[in-house]
């Protein structure tokens, strides 16, 4: 690979994952130049990232990062999150692992095992399968921390039983019925899961691309019932700060070939020549997926409606914006459209 197309790939990469330069530099000098630097994973592996988001999508503390990840370092058969500090951290263990409340409600991630912690993070697995999402960022004992405050908080407090611990090597009975369940709409709950897993894979894989639209003070997001599949809907609200407060940048590499999702604006609702506080746009599937990804620009000009954060809290977050040159804009857009099947 020539240097000036190195170059040029190391820092999309970094504009689209939010790894460092460094970190991109070298994983594009490491791929063949053919492949993808951010490749569709297989199924499973696309199911199990999905799943990470759905329960993380609408945080309870407040991250400085959207979602409080910190970089996505994305390959073919694995995932890599490095997140913001305990806080995240703490999030993490209390959301992610399956467990069965008194109702026999199933909460977490179906079938999602959690590996003991160790100097690289944590791994959660997923049964039966290859898939793995390995989680860093915090060190081996504060994780050991979280997750056992977590643990103990869901059986002494909220009377949850732990699916790892009583089955952790095959599935729960809830575990298996979660799957089964017919849902809203009369559609089997995990159907729905795996037809549009690949949105919240792909959304999970770019998550540097929320830092290009300013100052982010909140990200939140949850899913509605659709048939086939589910919509998906992120809400941002950031700071606008010059050269960063339009989503149109957003949006061409969200949508950029090879580069960002195989989607298509299909409805859009735009306030911005009127200098409101939101926009709404509406992306589906180029060839017809199941699914439907609405994002919500939501613009805060005023100090005073920064979501209540004091100066100390605000400051971290100033330092996040990514700064989309124009040549990036200009290498997407030449770049070679890639098959949108496997």
């Amino acid at each position: 690979m020539a240097t000036s197309s190195l170059t040029r790939d190391a820092e999309l990469l970094a504009l689209y994952t939010g790894m460092s330069y460094q970190q991109a530099f070298q994983i594009a000098g490491a791929t063949p130049r053919r492949d993808p630097l951010i490749p569709r994973p297989a199924p499973a592996q696309e199911l199990l990232e999905r799943w990470v988001l759905r329960t993380i999508a609408w945080p309870s503390h407040d991250p400085v990062y959207p979602w409080g990840i910190v970089w996505a370092r994305p390959e073919r058969k694995h995932l890599t999150l490095r997140i913001d500090g305990e806080a995240t951290a703490a999030e993490f263990a209390r959301v992610l692992p399956p467990r069965i409340d008194e109702d026999r409600q199933l909460l977490g991630i179906p079938g999602a095992r959690i590996s003991l912690p160790d100097e690289r993070g944590i791994t959660v697995s997923l049964l039966g399968t290859p898939a793995r999402v390995r989680i860093v960022g915090v060190a081996s004992r504060v994780w050991r921390e979280v997750l056992a405050a977590a643990e103990k908080q869901a059986h002494e407090d909220e009377n949850q039983v732990s699916c790892q611990q009583t089955s952790p090597w095959q599935r729960t009975e809830e575990e298996q019925a979660n799957a089964c369940h017919l849902g809203a709409l009369s559609v089997v709950r995990s159907r729905r899961a795996d037809d549009t897993a690949w949105l919240a894979s792909g959304v999970l894989r770019r998550v540097g691309l929320w830092r290009t639209l300013g100052v982010p003070l909140s990200t939140t997001s949850w899913t509605n019932p659709m048939n086939p599949g589910e919509q998906w809907i992120i809400e941002h609200i950031h700071h606008a700060v010059p050269e960063a407060d339009r989503h149109d940048t957003f949006l061409r590499l969200l949508t950029a070939p090879g580069w960002g999702l195989p989607v298509q604006v299909t409805d859009t609702w735009c306030s911005c020549e009127r200098g409101d506080a939101g926009c709404l746009i509406t992306v589906t599937h180029r060839a017809g997926l199941a699914g439907e990804l609405q994002l919500r620009f939501s613009r805060r000009t005023d100090p005073c409606t920064w979501q209540d954060l004091s100066p100390e809290e605000h400051r971290p977050r100033e330092g996040l914006t990514v700064r989309v040159k124009p040549w990036m804009l200009k290498a997407v857009s030449a770049a070679a459209p890639v098959s949108l099947s496997r």
